[in-house]
C-alpha cells in the first residue's frame, strides 16, 4: 500500500532552497486519503479535493512512498478530469479556478 511522506519543498514550513507550489493548509490532514483515492497517471497518480487537483511522485520504489503537491488542471489528463466531472468529483468551474500553474501558485503560494 502507498504511504504520503510530506515533502518540504511542498507542506509548510516551506525548508527547500526552491520551493514549489505550496499546498493548501487543509490538504495535509488529508494527505495519505488523497494518495489513497488516487489513479494512476502516466509515472504519477492524481487524486482531486475541495475542486484542486494533486498529484503523487514516487519517492522511494522500495518503501513505496509518495509526495504530492497541488496540480494545475490543464496538465492533468483530460479523460481523468472528464471521468471525475460526470461522477462528481469536481466542477467545471474548479478546472477553471485552477486551471494554470499560476493560478494554482496565486491560490496557495510558492514559486513556479
Amino acid at each position: 500500500m502507498p504511504t504520503y511522506i510530506a515533502s518540504p519543498k511542498h507542506c509548510e514550513p516551506i525548508s527547500a532552497e526552491r520551493p514549489g507550489i505550496k499546498c493548501p493548509p487543509w490538504s495535509k490532514a488529508a494527505a495519505q486519503q488523497l494518495l489513497d483515492d488516487s489513479v494512476v497517471m502516466g509515472e504519477k497518480r492524481v487524486s482531486t479535493m475541495n475542486g484542486v487537483a494533486f498529484v503523487a511522485q514516487l519517492t522511494n520504489q522500495d518503501k513505496d512512498t509518495w509526495h504530492g503537491y497541488p496540480e494545475a488542471w490543464d496538465l492533468v489528463d483530460f479523460k481523468i478530469k472528464n471521468d471525475w466531472v460526470k461522477a462528481g468529483k469536481v466542477e467545471r468551474r474548479c478546472l477553471r479556478t485552477y486551471g494554470t500553474r499560476a493560478k494554482v501558485r496565486d491560490a496557495f503560494g510558492g514559486s513556479l
